[in-house]
């Protein structure tokens, strides 16, 4: 198989496989790699002579061919063949550079920044679009309240508040295609920013500055650091700014007290400056990128969960020690439930499925099942009939994910390799797809746990829908969980997704989770920080994993910790990989590291793990009607139910600079201990009057004290004041 993809596999990593520069201008090197297994390949080109350049072989299996320095923008088509294998043609555009620093001409509400090539300003709701245009735009200069932009001043054009300079664009570096249109841009931004917010959901940190996103969605097992399984093309800062590109496309931001932001150039895309504060920044952003949906009530309690449960016995038990410990619970997951070959057929250790499900309910629990958007590789699947007879109706009527050339796309590597993905853009897919589970739904199934979607490589993708390939692999989670919502709303149901990628948008289809993490100190505080950035991007209906997923057993002290915080979270969930995960093998046959109360409790022989832990799935029951209030709130006002502190106080710096604290709804501030062996945590309360939610102590802010914390409680004040209207 001879493997290339322009773009790569995963940001920061070298595959092996792509193109660097992505986007060459003339006059730099470029260099493409592939990987073939079945000898050396060869390099193809339409439209360049470039016969004669041998490859270097860079790794056992992969080469790298180096092109001359074009010294002018053009267009070639390449590809690779090894024998009688060829891959598709690619299309590599030579770009010329075009960096403006100042605009050729300033006319109303447009600059010019070359031949035929303008930015057009407009105003609306305080927010400024900026879009590249063929033609000037002679309407007067756009103002939003207190808010100017101004172009031509600054350089290409600055954004005033009260007529103070909050901004400027310095310079735009445009790379045109030999044609003259427009493949990509850079700008460049200086602002009077100390703060930024947002971008997606991160585990490195909440306030950006400093940092930055590579945009693209990727599925990373543990130790997640700048990688992000729902990246977000927007920020927030505290100067009064913001930003948001409407795009599918990666939009890579390197953000410190200059800004650069850089991606792909799709007609009518366009680029939005948001203004006011941090929530009202964050406000604009939803109305462009969709109406957060409000989960249905049953969400908030605790969901419980562990890969390791797949037989009536192993939810009989869980429901029964539910009952003996007197744990209050309101959802069930199961993600080892079906076959593992269609995902749709409920697997032979099942006596009665739809007795199951009755007894689930029966309990008061709602049901959610794992789903995973492939049709399995065959060589992989343990009952290969029914995936066979799908596989070849599938193919026979269209409803696949292809690529540009028309070939039906296979994943090339990582997590279901040899797979092939179902195109739910297409309507007849869709119906085709959810036709097999029905059933499911009949049955009493009230949700699924949408895994994985991150694994649509490439951009030489052509959807149904005609969206960009440029766009798809970023969107394809989003479109899959808009499957899920679309369907269960067509039965009747109250849409329920519990889902880790994403873009921007995603807010339209809760839930969402962290994804997978080490049962570590240090990847508590990533969840964490993963939350508020979560929050701060738009998506407010948002959970983790209780002491984490994957590894060794957390010991009991993080495991409490993280029950503190799952609380007080949107999402209250523990849950644990397969029992012979990728970082941890069984100690016996017999051996269960599902992280319940019982089991840790058991395990790690603390009873005091399980009256705790138990204990705070009772005051989680008791919170339920303040967080479904809060919820409903969080839709009307377009505020993260889990938020950082920039939201409610964007005056006070200190709060601005706080990393880890967060108003959970309009009422109770947060301080969840993440240190080992801390004993307690300094806390900063802004101004007003607090209780303390555990002892009733008041506290007047602002200001920061020490307050003591053992296991059974985590530092939560009441703000003692009529509720914020947002």
């Amino acid at each position: 198989m001879i493997l290339h993809i322009p773009e790569g596999i995963v940001p920061f990593e070298d595959s092996f496989c792509g193109r660097k520069p992505l986007y060459p201008f003339a006059g730099e090197p470029v260099a493409l790699s592939c990987r073939c297994d079945a000898g050396t390949p060869v390099l193809e080109t339409d439209g360049a002579d470039l016969r004669g350049i041998s490859p270097e072989k860079i790794s056992d299996g992969a080469f790298r061919f180096t092109l001359p320095r074009f010294p002018a923008a053009r267009t070639l088509r390449y590809r690779f063949t090894c024998g009688d294998e060829a891959t598709p043609w690619y299309t590599l555009d030579v770009l010329a550079r075009l960096r403006v620093t100042e605009p050729l001409a300033v006319s109303g509400s447009a600059v010019q920044l070359g031949e035929g090539i303008f930015w057009t300003f407009s105003a609306d709701q305080g927010v400024f679009s900026l879009a590249l245009t063929g033609a000037a735009d002679a309407s007067p200069l756009p103002v939003c309240g207190a808010f100017r932009l101004c172009p031509g001043e600054g350089g290409l054009f600055s954004l005033k508040k009260d007529g103070r300079t909050v901004l400027s664009c310095r310079s735009v570096t445009l790379g045109l295609r030999a044609d003259g249109t427009v493949a990509h841009q850079e700008l460049q931004l200086e602002g009077t920013h100390r703060h930024i917010f947002g971008t997606g959901e991160r585990f490195d940190r909440v306030d950006q500055m400093g940092r930055g996103s590579c945009g693209q969605v990727t599925e990373h097992f543990t130790r997640q650091g700048a990688w992000t399984y729902l990246p977000v093309p927007m920020f927030l800062t505290d100067a009064g700014f913001g930003y948001f590109r409407k795009t599918g496309c990666s939009v890579r931001m390197d953000l410190g007290s200059t800004i650069r932001l850089s991606c792909p150039c799709i007609p009518g895309q366009r680029d939005f400056l948001l203004t006011g504060t941090p929530k009202t920044q964050l406000s604009s952003c939803l109305r462009l990128s969709g109406t957060p949906a409000l989960p249905p009530e049953w969400v908030f309690g605790l969901w419980i969960s562990a890969n390791g449960w797949s037989s009536d016995a192993d939810v009989d038990e869980q429901l029964q020690a539910l009952k003996s410990h007197h744990c209050p619970a309101s959802v069930m997951v199961l993600e080892a439930w079906s076959d593992e070959s269609t995902f749709y057929r409920w697997s032979d250790l099942w006596g009665n499925p739809s007795d199951m499900v009755r007894r689930v309910r029966e309990a008061g629990l709602h049901l959610v099942l794992w789903q995973i958007p492939v049709l399995k590789a065959l060589r992989d699947c343990p009952d290969r009939t029914h995936v066979d007879h799908d596989l070849h109706e599938a193919l026979e009527k269209g409803y696949l994910v292809r690529r540009a050339d028309g070939s039906t796309y296979v994943v090339p590597e990582r997590w279901f390799q040899g797979s092939v993905l179902p195109d739910f853009t297409s309507p007849e897919a869709c119906a085709w797809w959810f036709s097999r589970r029905d059933h499911l739904l009949e049955a009493g199934v009230e949700g699924f746990k949408c895994d994985g979607g991150e694994f649509l490589f490439g951009s030489d993708i052509a959807l149904s829908d005609g969206t960009p390939g440029e766009e798809a692999h970023n969107l394809y989670p989003l479109i899959y969980e808009r499957a899920y919502h679309e369907w269960m709303a067509s039965r009747g149901l109250p849409a329920v997704t519990f889902s880790r990628a994403g873009y921007a948008g995603a807010q339209r289809y809760p839930l969402h989770w962290a994804g997978d993490q080490l049962s570590t100190w240090e990847e508590l505080r990533g969840q964490l920080s993963a939350g508020l950035s979560a929050g701060l991007s738009g998506i407010f209906f948002w959970g983790f994993d209780i002491g984490g997923f994957a590894g060794e057993l957390p010991e009991a002290e993080l495991y409490l910790r993280a029950t503190a915080l799952g609380c007080f979270s949107p999402v209250m969930q523990w849950h644990a990989e397969p029992r012979s995960g990728q970082f941890y093998q069984t100690h016996s046959a017999s051996f269960v590291n599902d992280r319940s109360p019982w089991n840790l409790a058991r395990q790690l022989k603390r009873q005091d793990v399980l009256e705790t832990a138990v204990a705070f799935a009772r005051l989680r029951e008791k919170l339920r009607p303040y967080i479904w209030q809060e919820a409903q709130a969080c839709v009307q006002l377009t505020r993260p139910l889990m938020a950082h502190l920039c939201i409610d106080f964007p005056e006070d710096d200190r709060a601005l600079s706080c990393p880890d604290e967060y108003m959970f709804g309009r009422r109770y501030l947060v301080a969840p201990v993440t240190e080992k062996g801390a004993e307690g945590r300094n806390v900063y309360l802004p101004e007003g009057e607090w209780k303390h939610f555990f002892t009733g102590e008041h506290v007047q802010g602002p200001g920061q004290v020490y307050i003591p914390c053992p296991l059974d409680q985590i530092p939560v004040f009441e703000r003692i004041e009529s509720a914020p209207g947002g």
